[in-house]
């Protein structure tokens, strides 16, 4: 036992006075970095793919019925291309799917230009020979404290301007007009690999398992820095034991150590998996699933948290219930849409879910839609 104890606090002092400073320094979401946050919004790259393309993926051919519809809401933002980045990638996963996936229902995009002044944001200009954009008119001078209220109401445009393009496209191709689904997503949210297949997949369970009338929304993203274990959450709690207990046993029954401070030991798995940060295990998993499974196996559905919007799943029942309640409210500084939408779930008893791993990166400093 004195052994045991000597050993265990070398192997504290090693592990997280030494080894971790080390390599995690650079690791963004752990309790060792320190470096400042940056992002490549400018990738030389996305401008010369979107060069390249010459036709959009909403193809008109297409008999399909559309069963999803991607809405980027977009502002204005000078000097940035956070816009193009992600229409670059949107475009190179829908090409994909849509080419690949023969008797699943097609996937169409559009932008949501929510600019004050639409005819200034070039980037969408830019952008409208591959997709369709839909734009506001020009507003009033927003001043800062309504600030969170338009971009409520840009939100409610982009909801009905949704639902009035796929209308329009079920009159034209003389399509039924069911159940169908809306992903918004904001312009500075950059769409992962596995984006569709697992929407897909989502969209199925939700059919099968869930009446429309329950489902409200589901979350796509949520903050790294509230994904750590040290949250209020109490199954992110019971998780995080869970994962220390696992790590002690297989330390004892697998590999035959035989260690007889427990406790000690699962206080410093414990430690060592806050420290290492719990996105990257999400990534991990993420990585050990694409390789072992199929993909979307990695992704858990649970029960969604308050914070935030970069990208969010309606069905076109829940995005008419959401416009209609947005339309109702006002929002300011402390109850924004984001919140407003959380406490509407909670208060009507309808659905409301978050995706882990995220299958969105964040790519902006600040929330899309507000001055920066």
């Amino acid at each position: 036992m004195r052994y045991e104890a000597a050993g265990l606090t070398v192997l504290y002092v090693l592990t997280f006075l030494i080894v971790l400073p080390v390599l995690c320094s650079t690791w963004r979401y752990s309790a060792y970095y320190r470096r400042a946050e940056s992002t490549d919004e400018n990738d030389p790259s996305v401008l010369s793919y979107l060069s390249d393309v010459t036709t959009s993926v909403n193809d008109e051919a297409d008999e399909r019925p559309l069963f999803l519809l991607v809405t980027i809401v977009t502002v204005r933002r000078e000097g940035q291309f956070y816009l193009s980045r992600v229409v670059a990638r949107l475009h190179q996963l829908l090409s994909a799917y849509n080419g690949g996936n023969g008797n699943d229902g097609a996937i169409r995009a559009m932008i949501c230009n929510v600019d004050q002044d639409p005819q200034l944001h070039q980037e969408a200009l830019d952008l409208q020979t591959i997709y369709p954009v839909v734009r506001r008119s020009v507003q009033q001078a927003i001043s800062y404290d309504n600030l969170m209220d338009k971009e409520k109401d840009d939100y409610i445009f982009c909801l009905n301007a949704s639902r009035h393009y796929h209308d329009e496209i079920s009159i034209k191709e003389r399509q039924s007009s069911g159940t169908y689904y809306i992903l918004v997503l904001e312009d500075d949210a950059v769409p992962l690999d596995d984006l569709l297949p697992v929407t897909r997949r989502l969209i199925d369970y939700l059919k099968m398992r869930r009446s429309d009338e329950d489902f409200f929304y589901v979350k796509l993203y949520h903050p790294e820095r509230l994904q750590n274990y040290w949250q209020p959450e109490p199954w992110r709690i019971a998780e995080w034991l869970a994962v220390s207990v696992l790590s002690v046993f297989l330390l004892r029954v697998v590999l035959g150590l035989p260690l007889r401070r427990h406790s000690l030991w699962i206080v410093y798995f414990m430690a060592l998996t806050e420290c290492l940060g719990r996105p990257h295990l999400l990534q991990f998993k993420r990585w050990m699933f694409a390789r072992l499974a199929s993909p979307a196996a990695a992704y858990n559905l649970l029960s969604a948290t308050e914070c935030c919007t970069p990208a969010m799943l309606f069905s076109n029942t829940s995005a008419y219930l959401a416009s209609a309640f947005l339309s109702s409210i006002t929002c300011k500084k402390g109850y924004a849409k984001d919140t407003a939408l959380y406490l509407y779930a909670r208060q009507s008893g309808r659905q409301a879910f978050v995706v882990e791993p995220n299958l969105v990166q964040h790519i902006g400093r600040v929330s899309t839609l507000r001055f920066n």
